[in-house]
């Protein structure tokens, strides 16, 4: 069974079909560059900034641990004693404990 077309294709119509044609076989012959190589950071560079970014890792948890542990201390061992607890940031910086002596825990 043929399939019979009753299309008509004026002049300009038949021009861009003719072209587009010529251009689709240029395709092949067209030169292709390669794309641009993706530079990746030396193995030994990504292993010093992990292990950089772990020690402040851990200077941060410290920090948290010793805030949670003044904060924890100071209500259940003083709680009459006036101090006002350093901001966080403060912790992180320098990780230690900033409550006074007579507050911490094992007191006599």
């Amino acid at each position: 069974m043929a399939l019979k077309c009753s299309c008509t294709v004026n002049g300009e119509m038949k021009f861009i079909l003719l072209l587009a044609i010529g251009l689709a076989g240029d395709a092949e012959k067209a030169p292709v560059s390669d794309p641009e190589p993706i530079e990746e950071p030396e193995p030994s560079d990504e292993v010093e900034e992990c292990q950089k970014g772990i020690k402040g890792l851990r200077k941060d948890v410290l920090g948290l641990e010793f805030f949670l542990q003044d904060k924890n201390n100071y209500k259940s061992n003083c709680p009459e004693t006036i101090w006002e607890q350093p901001k966080l940031d403060e912790y992180k910086k320098d990780p230690k404990s900033y409550l006074p002596k007579e507050c911490k825990a094992g007191k006599p």
